[in-house]
């Protein structure tokens, strides 16, 4: 087992001393995530959705209906004849109030422009729905009274109804965007990119300049060998992983959720990667082509496992594609212990789907492992 550290150990130092060590594991992941952290980032503020509404009715309850749906997120303008050109507009009708004090059913027209946004008209939509149910509500709680007597009620009375909005119970706790979302992603992404590039190419310039040969020849067995490269590549995953993530927490106010569950997501991906990269090292005999293949090989999983954007924004055949590759996965754990407060045993799966990648890659690595060309 002492060798096996010292092997890992050794690898971990010859990385960290490269030159542009730094540029690749923090420079060049904080221009990912200050790109696509903007791009994805969350309006700050509520955003303001504009709404028309044509009033014709005759009495005093759609004016009140009106002050119901203010909102500051709402850009309301109240207009008497409805409009060529709109957004979205809400219709009241002539006879709104009349209906209302005979306790009748009537319907609202809302209508949305094509191609408007969804985001803006879904919460104009929910403010309209929150505005019908504090309506109902104060009537039911005005009960039989005399209900052209309503107005002449106290204020308090009229405004005891409050509606909040929220996610339903054991869903989402906050929408994925931002430098919440990013950052992991970015982790995931730099985690396979590293560990593939600075993984395959020691093993590979380990074999061709002799020195698997020289590690073998000093008491060290094939087993501790191979344990100790797994390793180093382990822990090259996780000091990337550690790198952007303390960057993340003192720059950009980092969300990982549950600290326990993250890491565990972290540690078997880079487990993962480690095996992948020993069989690149051992199957390929050019440092270029190594490089070129993990590049390759960490974007195409990055793009198809939900890392440079939410998977949940992507077509269904797409997203169904994107569950071959690792990334997914991981991501799909980030986004569970982060945005939707889940458990282990919600992950579960995404752990064993990771431990199956590094069962086929260790099978891999350990098959086509040479000593020597």
């Amino acid at each position: 087992m002492k060798r096996i550290f010292h092997i890992g150990f050794n690898d971990i130092r010859l990385m960290v001393r490269d030159k542009i060590f730094f540029f690749w594991v923090l420079i060049f992941p904080l221009i990912f995530i200050f790109i696509f952290g903007n791009l994805y980032k969350e309006d700050s503020g509520p955003p303001q959705a504009a709404l028309k509404v044509v009033n014709r009715d005759s009495g005093e309850w759609g004016a009140y209906f009106i002050e119901k749906i203010k909102s500051p997120g709402i850009a309301l303008e109240v207009l008497e004849q409805e409009p060529e050109k709109y957004n979205r507009i809400l219709v009241i009708p002539e006879d709104f109030s009349k209906k209302i004090e005979e306790k009748k059913a009537q319907e609202l027209v809302f209508k949305k422009r094509s191609g408007a946004n969804v985001k803006a008209a879904a919460q104009v939509e929910t403010k309209i729905i929150q505005a019908i149910a504090k309506v109902i509500t104060e009537l039911i709680l005005h009960g039989d009274k005399d209900i052209f007597a309503f107005f002449e009620q106290k204020p308090e009375f009229r405004n005891i109804v409050e509606i909040k909005s929220q996610f339903p119970e054991n869903t989402l706790t906050k929408i994925p965007t931002g430098f919440d979302h990013v950052i992991p992603g970015v982790i995931v992404h730099f985690i396979m990119m590293m560990v593939l590039i600075y993984g395959g190419v020691s093993v590979m310039e380990d074999r061709k300049r002799g020195v698997l040969t020289r590690i073998l020849f000093s008491s060290s067995s094939i087993v501790e060998l191979f344990g100790g490269k797994f390793l180093g590549r382990l822990m090259m995953g996780i000091l990337q992983a550690i790198i952007l993530i303390v960057t993340g927490l003192l720059i950009f106010n980092l969300n990982l959720g549950n600290y326990f569950l993250s890491f565990l997501n972290i540690l078997f991906l880079s487990i993962a990667m480690a095996s992948f990269s020993i069989f690149l090292g051992s199957v390929i005999g050019k440092e270029d082509l190594i490089i070129g293949l993990s590049i390759l090989f960490a974007n195409l999983f990055a793009a198809m496992g939900g890392c440079w954007w939410p998977i949940e924004v992507v077509p269904h055949t797409f997203r169904t594609i994107g569950m071959i590759s690792p990334a997914y996965w991981a991501m799909d754990a980030f986004h569970k212990t982060i945005f939707f407060n889940k458990g282990l045993e919600d992950i579960f799966l995404n752990l064993m789907v990771m431990l199956g990648y590094t069962a086929i890659f260790t099978f891999l690595a350990v098959k086509f492992f040479k000593i020597k060309e």
